[in-house]
Parts: C-alpha cells; sequence; structure tokens
C-alpha cells in the first residue's frame, strides 16, 4: 500500500498499486486509442497524404491527452 501524502495529519488516505496500475492503463488507452484510430482512418480508409494523416494523428493526440488531464484530475480524488 502506498499512502498518498505523509504530511497529511488524519487523513490517511491509502491507494493500492493495482488502483494505479488500472487507472494508468485506462489513461493509457483514453491517449492512445483515438490518435491509432485517427491514423488508420485517414490513412487506409481515406487514402490520404502522409504528411495530413501524421497531422491528424498528432492532433488527435493532443486532444485526447486534454481529455485524459481532466479524467486523471477526476480519478485522483
Amino acid at each position: 500500500m502506498l499512502k498518498l501524502d505523509s504530511n497529511s495529519g488524519s487523513d490517511n488516505k491509502r491507494i493500492s498499486t493495482s488502483k494505479i496500475f488500472i487507472n494508468g492503463t485506462f489513461l493509457a488507452l483514453i491517449i492512445a486509442l483515438p490518435a491509432i484510430v485517427s491514423t488508420v482512418l485517414f490513412h487506409y480508409v481515406m487514402k490520404t497524404n502522409l504528411i495530413i494523416t501524421i497531422s491528424a494523428g498528432v492532433i488527435t493526440l493532443f486532444v485526447a491527452m486534454g481529455f485524459a488531464y481532466k479524467i486523471s484530475k477526476r480519478l485522483s480524488m
């Protein structure tokens, strides 16, 4: 078991390593899957240029990271 904050007086919240692993895996899926789907969609379905495909994947990645940041704040409460 890991303590979240060693300086908190009576508020001893503990979190297990499996919960950290599950939350980390969930956030990784939220970040990675949309970028992979958009890259495959643009390259194989729409048959676009490689530069456009990479640009769409990177833009999708940054948007997904923004959502994952908001979700990670909610998961840490």
